[in-house]
């Protein structure tokens, strides 16, 4: 049975709200609080639950979605999260939960999130938030610009033993199982979705993050969770969606057939020119390349956004769909921060 949030407060919560000194996250939790249509998004995870009135009911919908939210905001884990629910007021408050309420514990909150997961709702709570911005006039498809970021795994690559045949320290080929335990404890820890590339010389191992955001906007629009293999044009037709007048990305997305195409259907070709062998790029072509770069870079603010603030700097969980669930939060929470500031300077 699914639980309601409860809209009364105590005696006890009145006391505290008198307050009239905030911190500034209780600041921005209101902000957001007040942004975000909750009870939209409430109702595309209803399906995930039973359609009873048997058993106990469960933690409201709303709170278990704040709960993730607050969790890939502040890069905490299930029990810091739990810990951080209980000892910090502007969690409360941004919950909606009085003192004569239980709060979720870690386990509650492991298992909406696997909810989420086994019946792919995540890209459809990016859909509703998206639909909201874009209700309010947010997205103004002027154009896409398209870049991807390479996330490291939660679990490194293993090593080849000495005794396995292989040079000592050398790393086996990558989807290999050549120096694992046969354990099944250690072998359920192991990331097997994730997969290895180069970067001009240094190699990574983990996932790569999508993204295509609004020209002006800098909104996320599109966005997609693979592995560090596939390289970042392959995606770069996903990322598109249809209706934008120019297409902006780095030299990884160049194409010729590209270039003809867009062209002929109207729309600008902003991706950087890339030089060849024996073919150099000349001086106009690298005057064009920093005019393109001036509206290109916008792209990696959503990028530093999660990095810098959100501490995204390596995957959190061994499996690519949990992975992409995460991806998928600090999306949603880049867009409402956005969406947030952006109606701030509307008049």
């Amino acid at each position: 049975m699914v639980g309601k949030q409860k809209s009364q407060l105590s005696l006890l919560d009145g006391a505290f709200f008198t307050r009239k000194k905030r911190c500034r996250s209780d600041a921005l939790l209101e902000q957001v609080n007040a942004f975000v249509n909750w009870s939209k998004l409430a109702q595309r995870c209803v399906r995930v639950f039973k359609d009873s009135k048997r058993g106990r009911p469960t933690i409201p919908i709303e709170v278990s979605l704040k709960c993730l939210f607050l969790q890939y905001l502040y890069d905490l884990s299930d029990p810091a999260l739990e810990d951080a629910i209980i000892d910090r007021l502007s969690f409360q408050r941004f919950l909606g939960v009085s003192f004569a309420e239980e709060l979720p514990d870690f386990s509650t909150i492991w298992r909406f999130r696997e909810r989420l997961v086994n019946h792919d709702l995540y890209d459809a709570l990016f859909d509703e938030v998206l639909a909201g911005l874009d209700e309010r006039g947010f997205v103004l498809r002027r154009g896409t610009i398209v870049d991807a970021t390479i996330v490291q795994a939660a679990r490194r690559q293993r090593k080849t033993p000495p005794d396995s045949g292989a040079p000592s320290g050398e790393i086996p080929p990558y989807g290999t199982d050549q120096g694992m335990s046969a354990h099944p404890r250690k072998q359920a820890q192991r990331d097997r979705d994730a997969t290895g590339t180069k970067k001009g010389k240094k190699y990574y191992y983990g996932y790569k993050g999508h993204i295509g955001t609004d020209q002006e906007s800098n909104i996320i629009r599109r966005k997609r969770y693979t592995t560090a293999s596939v390289h970042d044009s392959q995606e770069r037709e996903n990322l598109m969606c249809g209706d934008e007048r120019s297409q902006f990305g780095d030299k990884a997305y160049v194409s010729d057939d590209l270039k003809r195409d867009l062209r002929n259907k109207g729309v600008f070709y902003g991706i950087l020119d890339k030089g060849k062998r024996n073919h150099p790029l000349s001086a106009r072509q690298h005057h064009r390349n920093k005019q393109k770069s001036r509206v290109r870079c916008a792209v990696e603010r959503p990028f530093a956004h999660m990095k810098r603030w959100c501490g995204y700097t390596r995957a959190r969980y061994v499996n690519l769909k949990r992975n992409d669930l995460h991806f998928t939060f600090l999306c949603i929470i880049h867009n409402v921060r956005r969406g947030i500031a952006l109606s701030a300077c509307t008049p």
